[in-house]
């Protein structure tokens, strides 16, 4: 029960309750013994969530459902107020599994109620002339067959354009299964003409289509394509892609390359639904790169992160052309630290002045000992031991108090392979370090 309270609190905090209440909430939460005072609290959170939805934005997609053209004078409020069932003019859903039928009443449904052929049929109750449902009409082919509908004057009501869905769905299935109508198609009780924006956002099918009232899989819903992909090219020529209205999968953020990781680990069969394995391996492998994948500072950030994770980077970067020549280019280059005979000739100085130090003196704040001790590992992203060894092989590196005991040799215990680099294994000083 607290969830289905969270739920309506989340949608009153969001301000649609108000406008959903005497709405949806009516028709759907009075239980089945018909008191009409009791109030189902599951129907309230359900009409609260998908007015919550939709006033952030959720609607029917466009690429799913293309642009329709409906000439006609229709009021589905009407119909329903007079009692007609969804089932009897659109009858046709009852044996539908396509979603390219065009589960629309033909002329013969209508003639249920409008006597079309009638004499006087626009002065009849219902009437029924033709302009009583079709607002415009063209002329009907020259010397061709009548079609049905043709006025006397020789015109016929302009065609229905209804492109069909980009989906895989069975009325029959649903209907079977007890599914009301207006579960899908919101808002058709309160709407003149019934139009694309009736038809279910992805919002409202996911309300059942949740891994365990129905399942959730994408291609439960979204045509496949070859090798049982999903089929992303619509018929705009505009890709298919999510939103991140469910996962934090945003396609159309600036950063996807870069954060689309956590996506992949939270829901990677999302991934497979659309992408095959090469499509992940092209890139990570290095076979096709991306631009844009780092960040815009990542020239002067990204030796830290080259010495941290080398092996990701020589996924697409070949360290001994692309790393080696890139530096060569900028000036910077393993034999500019700190050496004895100053910087290269023409070298860029990567590090600020007072880096290196003098023989003797004070280190300063921007001296380099402070940052190898703090973190070694910034230094090793473009520096081998070497580069150390250079200067420290006759330099004590070592502060005052160093061989005592009581203070550095804890830094030396174990295997002593740090100790090693400069000192000789029969160095009489690492003795010290057996006893």
């Amino acid at each position: 029960m607290r969830s289905w309270t969270a739920l309506v609190i989340l949608a009153l905090v969001m301000g649609s309750i108000g406008s959903i209440v005497p709405g949806l909430v009516a028709a759907e939460s009075v239980e089945k013994s018909g008191d009409s005072s009791v109030v189902d609290p599951r129907a309230v959170a359900r009409a609260a969530a998908r007015a919550a939805m939709r006033s952030t934005g959720d609607h029917p997609s466009g690429l799913i459902y293309p642009e329709q053209d409906l000439p006609l004078n229709f009021s589905h409020r009407r119909h329903l107020e007079l009692g007609a069932q969804c089932t009897l003019c659109h009858a046709s859903t009852a044996d539908s599994e396509d979603a390219r039928d065009r589960n629309l009443p033909d002329h013969e449904q209508c003639g249920i109620c409008h006597l079309m052929g009638a004499e006087g049929a626009a002065d009849l109750y219902p009437p029924a002339a033709c302009d009583t449902c079709h607002s415009s009409f063209v002329e009907a082919p020259a010397g061709g067959a009548a079609e049905s509908g043709e006025t006397s004057a020789g015109r016929q009501p302009t065609p229905l354009s209804i492109p069909p869905a980009q989906l895989s769905f069975s009325h029959k299935r649903h209907l079977d299964l007890g599914v009301p109508c207006l579960d899908c198609h919101e808002g058709v009780p309160e709407a003149g003409l019934a139009t694309r924006a009736h038809l279910p956002a992805m919002s409202t099918c996911l309300q059942c289509h949740n891994g365990a009232k129905a399942p959730s899989e994408c291609t439960t819903c979204h045509l496949q394509g070859a090798g049982g992909l999903l089929q992303t090219d619509s018929r705009s020529g505009h890709l298919l892609q999510p939103r991140g209205r469910f996962r934090p999968d945003n396609h159309q953020h600036p950063d996807w390359q870069v954060i689309h990781g956590t996506a992949a680990h939270l829901a990677p069969e999302s991934c497979s639904s659309c992408h095959s394995p090469s499509v992940c391996l092209d890139c990570h492998d290095g076979k096709k790169p991306r631009l844009g994948l780092h960040p815009g500072d990542w020239i002067m950030s990204h030796g830290l992160e080259a010495g941290r994770r080398s092996l990701d980077c020589q996924a697409c970067h070949d360290k001994a052309s692309f790393c080696a020549d890139c530096h060569e280019q900028a000036g910077v280059t393993p034999s500019s630290f700190p050496g004895l005979a100053g910087d290269p000739q023409g070298n860029s100085r990567f590090h600020p002045p007072g880096w290196r130090g003098e023989l003797g003196a004070i280190a300063g704040p921007e001296h380099h000992s402070h940052v190898a001790r703090r973190s070694l590992e910034t230094c090793d992203a473009c520096h081998e031991q070497n580069s150390c060894l250079e200067c420290h092989s006759f330099i004590n590196p070592h502060p005052r108090g160093w061989a005592e005991p009581a203070d550095g040799w804890r830094f030396g215990q174990g295997e002593g392979r740090v100790c090693t680099s400069c000192h000789r294994p029969d160095d009489p000083v690492l003795q010290l370090l057996r006893r």
